[in-house]
């Protein structure tokens, strides 16, 4: 089933809630987007968290949910998505997700670091779209109400260039688990 993962965990590291005026298709396709366009840019460390300001740059892969499995958000599947989502509008949207960093030593050259993976679902309720996030494995260099906040801010910058309304914060709640 497209968007939604099958084996999504029950155990969450947290939650931030959003209110929004936009269609959610609208937010749906927004998302699509911004995550494609982010599989193919680098960020220095400090765009993405501005409390860290180690010379090391960051950047993404991510896959969009398919029943048990993710499919890398690349041009094809993004225009199978859009096809999707433009069908039927979706309850959840999920996705796996990979923060890659590298250290930039003198010359250029660029040291990978541990990455960082999550399961990220976007859940649609009238007026407000609450996101799941789970650190899978990883340091955790960037802290996840960082992280998200980046994410949204990437999912509005693709609102705003269709001239649609953003999305508006409401709270972030980190939530311990017990594993």
């Amino acid at each position: 089933m497209f968007g939604r993962y099958e084996n999504f965990p029950v155990n969450i590291h947290g939650v931030a809630r959003f209110q929004y005026q936009t269609a959610v298709k609208n937010i749906q396709l927004a998302i699509l987007y911004a995550f494609h366009r982010l599989n193919s840019k680098v960020f220095e460390l400090s765009a993405v968290t501005p409390y860290l300001t180690q010379n090391c740059e960051v950047g993404f892969e991510f896959g969009v949910a398919n029943g048990f499995d993710f499919n890398f958000l690349d041009q094809t599947e993004l225009d199978q998505s859009l096809r999707s989502v433009n069908e039927t509008e979706l309850e959840t949207l999920d996705f796996f997700f990979i923060v890659r960093y590298h250290i930039v030593r003198d010359g250029g050259k660029r040291v990978p670091l541990r990455f960082d993976y999550h399961v990220l679902r976007f859940v649609f309720q009238e007026g407000v779209l609450e996101l799941r996030i789970r650190h899978e494995k990883g340091t955790q260099h960037v802290p996840l109400d960082e992280l998200t906040s980046f994410l949204i801010k990437q999912i509005n910058f693709e609102l705003s260039q269709r001239q649609l309304a953003s999305l508006f914060f409401g709270d972030f709640a980190k939530i311990s688990v017990k594993e």
